[in-house]
């Protein structure tokens, strides 16, 4: 009986010998393995490759006479006795892989791995030694295998490899997947126990063929958990990128309402500036010139009575604040009269309405209830204030340009009789009082009352009448 199953043995580590090396050739070609482990498993399976060789040669050819064949038992026993150090030093490789912090694995490698790699190493050299002082085995006349005295050490350091690994295995199961948990404890467990099985049956090879079989079903499991490491990286991948797209959404959203508020804000101080017509002209043609013929446009100007003499006697801060709460006032009313601010100069202020192409705008009674507006607004700042101050209002209706002058610190401004007619209404006004030209005057006679004309000398227009409201 014993001898039909060593017989059949040797077809079942043939076989098992070919499911190796088709192992090992899939693990060269597996992508979804790390170099670390590729190498450890690789080395693993052609290590149980030469651990069935050995005892298939030694069971065909044990006791043939003659120095070739002599030879071919010294290696296959030789080989019997260091493949499993070198297969246990394969799987140590793995599992420092598998068990160390870094991805370097230079540090934080656990020192139970460490102890077996130095009795492994340990192991190698008693091997080696053995071939000369016959301390394991050595090889009688008729080229029979013969168990030394201290055989029972080279079964002792590999069983003390294994334990110290599954010693291992168990203190760091934490970071070991569920998947593998169980084969890479099997790897080691199956072939102690079947070495208790083996003791009393000489020539049957359960060991080997355990841990050849063993070393085939871990690369599978392997190859499954590093799939599932993969997808699960894959998975953790797929949520960074997501949680960094909703990042990169509510950034963008961020961003994009700064830019609303910041172009809202930029848009809110050109209209401050400029008409908004003009304002939406220059933001759309930035490098066009800008500018239009008004046929019937009215131009205010207002000035502080004594305005140079007041200063000198003031500080600076003061003169700034007093122009800056005038103008603030009048600021305020031009936008609720819906008069176009134009510009200030010094202590004149100048408007103007009726910037539109239709002829008969009723821009120049605006600007009326504009100026009469000016006034309560002076009196309301002298109420407050111990400084009185009085201002004269010039109006001036007729055709005129208006257009953008420069490109960085540009200007809306105004040009024409028009303007120069204006402003000499102003000059020659009285304090606390509109004064208007007579083109002007014909288009809002009907809607308030006047008292005029007074004759007014314009410079380079002659004599003109003035009209008071």
């Amino acid at each position: 009986m014993i001898n039909f199953v060593i017989t059949y043995q040797r077809y079942v580590m043939l076989f098992l010998m070919g499911a190796c090396l088709l192992t090992g050739f899939l693990v060269l070609i597996t992508k979804n393995l790390c170099k670390q482990r590729k190498i450890a498993i690789f080395m693993l399976e052609i290590g149980a490759v030469f651990y069935l060789g050995a005892p298939i040669l030694y069971l065909t050819y044990d006791g043939f006479s003659g120095l070739f064949f002599r030879w071919v038992i010294i290696i296959s026993r030789y080989s019997d006795y260091v493949t499993p150090l070198f297969m246990l030093f394969s799987f140590n490789l793995y599992l420092i892989d598998l068990l160390s912090d870094d991805e370097n694995h230079n540090h934080n490698i656990p020192l139970l791995l460490i102890v077996t790699n130095i009795i492994l190493l340990i192991g190698f050299l008693m091997t080696i030694l053995s071939q000369f002082f016959k301390f394991y085995y050595f090889i009688d006349e008729f080229n029979h295998y013969q168990r030394g005295k201290g055989r029972f050490i080279a079964t002792l350091i590999p069983a003390l490899c294994m334990i110290l690994q599954i010693s291992c295995i168990f203190a760091n199961y934490k970071k070991i997947s569920q998947r593998v948990r169980l084969p890479i404890v099997l790897f080691l467990a199956i072939p102690i126990f079947t070495s208790i099985l083996q003791i009393p049956f000489h020539g049957i090879y359960i060991t080997n063929i355990s841990i050849v079989f063993m070393a085939i079903v871990l690369y599978v499991f392997i190859v499954q958990d590093s799939n599932e490491e993969i997808e699960l990286s894959h998975k953790r991948e797929m949520e960074i990128l997501e949680n960094h797209k909703k990042e990169l959404e509510i950034k963008v959203a961020e961003r994009t309402r700064e830019l609303s508020i910041a172009n809202e804000k930029a848009e809110n101080l050109l209209l401050n500036i400029l008409p908004e017509p003009i304002a939406r002209e220059l933001t759309e043609h930035p490098d066009r010139t800008i500018s239009q013929k008004y046929p019937n446009a009215t131009i205010l100007f207002t000035d502080i009575v004594g305005f140079t003499k007041m200063s000198s006697e003031m500080s600076a801060e003061e003169t700034v604040s007093m122009l800056n709460e005038l103008v603030t006032l009048f600021d305020k009313r031009a936008k609720e009269e819906g008069i176009e601010k134009i510009k200030t100069i010094g202590d004149a202020y100048m408007a103007a309405t009726g910037l539109t192409t239709n002829p008969n705008n009723t821009g120049a009674l605006r600007m009326l209830r504009f100026a009469a507006g000016l006034l309560r607004d002076v009196k309301q700042y002298n109420e407050k204030s111990s400084i009185k101050l009085q201002i004269r209002i010039g109006i001036n209706s007729g055709n005129l340009v208006a257009g953008v002058i420069g490109k960085s610190k540009f200007i809306y401004d105004v040009w024409g009789d028009t303007v120069n007619v204006a402003s000499r209404m102003e000059s020659t006004g009285e304090p606390m009082h509109i004064h208007v030209s007579e083109s002007t005057f014909l288009q809002t006679k009907d809607k308030v009352p006047y008292k005029g004309p007074y004759k007014v000398e314009v410079k380079g227009k002659g004599e003109m009448n003035g009209y008071f409201l």
